[in-house]
């Protein structure tokens, strides 16, 4: 398995970066073809206002040169120089006996020609302005026009190259996917290994682990045990005892149990809100874990203000890890094991693992020392706690703070190490973030608006975390100098410092990160797109293994969630209609979503965005294809309760009208 030549991880960082890059491309062509049309209007527009100048232009010279040449004919004096005479007469005739042989005679004052002469000289500078208005403006929109075509054929290379690549890598997928599968397997083993590695030195020592209720005080410890202390503090709820010249920490007798039962449901799979004994939600296996001892409240945020917190630093094997943040509110629970692992029902591998801890976790709480002293109050949850529950994140996700700009200056950096990029130089073992190489100097902007937080870790030097709101923060490392302060609210665009090469790098560079819920995601999407589509299971839009879906018939696949959610809305369909819920499309491959883009630009979404890229979308048929049918109006009142949505977007009156497409979106709890 260490063989293999490109890792799971590798791939999505790789699939990801192709992805980006055309997303990036078509974006700019998108937005040139815009400007050339905007452009090609500005100078239509310019031309038919100059035309029409024009022609008031020739009108007022054409009535001045009638009165030039009557006052001629009448020898009517005129304050008029000869080479004006001649110019306003041009319009008329070349020869002014033929015009003083066709006119009749009129009387006109000579102030009436000079205001004559100076309406018609206004007319034509206005008409020369207006003439090189439209002139500067045709050769604008011609160069955008140029400049769009150029672009639309790096679209169509790099579409291809998409594509291919992605179609390379397809089998590798599948093949890194089932490694992936099994080295969670010999994760879950080593873990269970080092248990029973500690439940022996436990028999060997000639322990018997005591109750919970005898080592919550330790200074009144059973005889023969010590407290157990960490970095010069010592840890209540736990013991040590020294044998052999070594030292062995003891656990209470619950904690074990509930350790061992954590033990027993790994590899059960999960399942949403989800309590046993075939399927486990997050909190569902946290809870069955310490029972009997404890009844665990059924949300998270329940659990939080009922047991004593300890310090992060003195995490022991049974404690209970919530994840989740202030702004959010508390979205996961484990067990703690040691070596910054616990025990989860985690959504986004499908099944209860052992998986490492999190950067969000927020609070290690321990069942054994019962109720809290002084009152623990949960962060309050938000509407968008649900897209990271149990360990998973939204595979689409809506900025919601405005626009969204790249770190740096275009042309001012160059792309470097990319996100997930494994490598003993990060201490998580895989590179967090993606850099960008730069000059010392080069100003680093906010991607969009939010709250500053300044900080100086070990590896970054100096550290500015933007907190967006609805749990998406990002972060800028290795900062020479930092142009803003703690609690600042900056707008997107605005200069927040500039790239150094301060803490752990080999050279000036901007590391940037994107955290949704305290997890590190992939940044380029965001970047390249001005939104988030962030992944499921760890995979790319698009690059969803074929292992990992669901068939629902008729050729079709989904993710297996909303397989089952599809196939349980279509059984109530038919026992409605009679007929089986049509469908024509469902998970959309990257190189599919290509191939549709090129040929509806209008009606496609970006490749790499898709919903159905994460086999949660559907287009359907046969009269939910059109508004107000009976089909529609069920599918309208029925589906949400299978958790299928129809989008905002595509409703009546919206700019994308699609009564054909649905989502899967937060299923029925129960």
């Amino acid at each position: 398995m260490t063989d293999v030549n490109r890792s799971l991880e590798q791939l999505q960082a790789e699939a990801a970066a192709v992805q980006a890059d055309f997303a990036k491309a078509t974006i700019a062509y998108t937005k040139a073809l815009k400007e050339a049309q905007a452009a090609e209007s500005a100078a239509k527009k310019a031309e038919a206002t100059a035309s029409t100048s024009r022609s008031r232009s020739d009108e007022e010279r054409r009535k001045l040169g009638l009165l030039t040449a009557q006052a001629y004919q009448l020898g009517i004096p005129t304050v008029m120089g000869t080479e004006s005479m001649l110019w306003s007469l041009a319009p008329v005739a070349e020869n002014l006996q033929e015009i003083a042989d066709r006119q009749t005679a009129i009387v006109r004052l000579g102030s009436t020609q000079v205001a004559q002469y100076n309406a018609a000289m206004a007319a034509e500078a206005q008409t020369n302005r207006l003439k090189a208005d439209a002139t500067a403006k045709r050769t604008a929109a011609n160069e955008a026009a140029a400049k769009a075509q150029e672009l639309s054929k790096q679209v169509q290379q790099k579409a291809a190259a998409a594509a291919a690549a992605m179609a390379d890598q397809t089998a590798d997928l599948d093949v890194a996917s089932g490694v992936s599968q099994q080295l969670q397997t010999v994760r879950d083993a080593q873990a269970l290994a080092r248990w029973k590695t500690y439940l022996t030195e436990l028999t060997a020592a000639k322990i018997t682990p005591p109750a919970a209720a005898a080592l919550k005080n330790p200074g009144k410890l059973p005889a023969g045990l010590a407290p157990l202390t960490r970095r010069g503090a010592v840890v209540p709820g736990v013991a040590s005892v020294t044998t052999a010249g070594r030292t062995v920490r003891v656990l209470s007798a619950e904690t074990i149990r509930a350790v061992n039962q954590a033990f027993s449901l790994i590899g059960k799979p999960y399942g949403v809100a989800a309590t046993g004994p075939d399927k486990y939600g997050c909190l569902g296996a946290a809870r069955v874990a310490w029972e009997p001892y404890t009844n665990l409240p059924n949300l998270v945020g329940k659990v939080y203000p009922d047991y004593q917190a300890v310090p992060t630093t003195q995490i022991q094997p049974g404690d209970l890890l919530v994840m989740g943040s202030k702004s959010l509110g508390l979205v996961h629970i484990g067990v703690a094991l040691d070596d910054g692992e616990m025990i989860a029902a985690d959504e986004s591998k499908g099944a209860v693992v052992v998986t490492t801890v999190p950067d969000n976790l927020y609070a290690a709480l321990r069942p054994t020392l019962g109720a809290p002293a002084k009152p623990q109050v949960a962060p309050v949850a938000t509407s968008d706690a649900y897209a990271f529950r149990c360990g998973n994140t939204a595979t689409s996700y809506d900025v919601g703070s405005g626009s969204w700009t790249w770190p740096l200056p275009d042309e001012t950096y160059e792309i470097g190490t990319p996100f997930g990029q494994s490598g003993s130089e990060w201490s998580s073992g895989t590179h967090t973030g993606q850099d960008f190489p730069a000059a010392i100097g080069t100003p680093v902007r906010a991607v969009t608006s939010g709250v500053v937080r300044v900080e100086h870790p070990a590896w970054a030097g100096n550290l500015v975390r933007i907190d967006h709101g609805n749990g998406l923060e990002t972060l800028y490392a290795h900062l020479s100098r930092v142009d803003v302060t703690d609690g600042q609210r900056v707008t997107a665009g605005q200069q927040i410092g500039a790239v150094g090469d301060k803490g752990n790098t080999t050279g000036p560079h901007l590391h940037f990160e994107v955290r949704l819920g305290g997890e590190p995601v992939n940044p380029m999407p965001f970047l390249a797109t001005g939104s988030a589509s962030t992944g499921w299971g760890g995979y790319s839009n698009g690059m969803i293994p074929a292992s990992k879906l669901c068939a629902i018939g008729a050729g079709q696949m989904l993710r297996c969630d909303a397989a089952t959610a599809y196939l349980k809305l279509a059984a109530a369909y038919r026992a409605q209609f009679g007929t089986t819920l049509c469908i024509t499309d469902s998970y959309r491959s990257y190189t599919s979503q290509v191939s549709l883009y090129q040929r509806k630009p209008s009606l496609a979404a970006l490749p790499g965005t898709s919903n159905h890229g994460w086999g949660v979308a559907v287009d359907l048929c046969g009269g939910i294809d059109r508004y107000n049918t009976p089909q529609y109006d069920w599918m309208k009142a029925h589906a949400p309760s299978y958790g299928w949505l129809h989008p905002a977007w595509a409703e009546p009156g919206r700019n994308r009208e699609e009564p054909w497409h649905w989502e899967f979106g937060n299923p029925n709890a129960t």
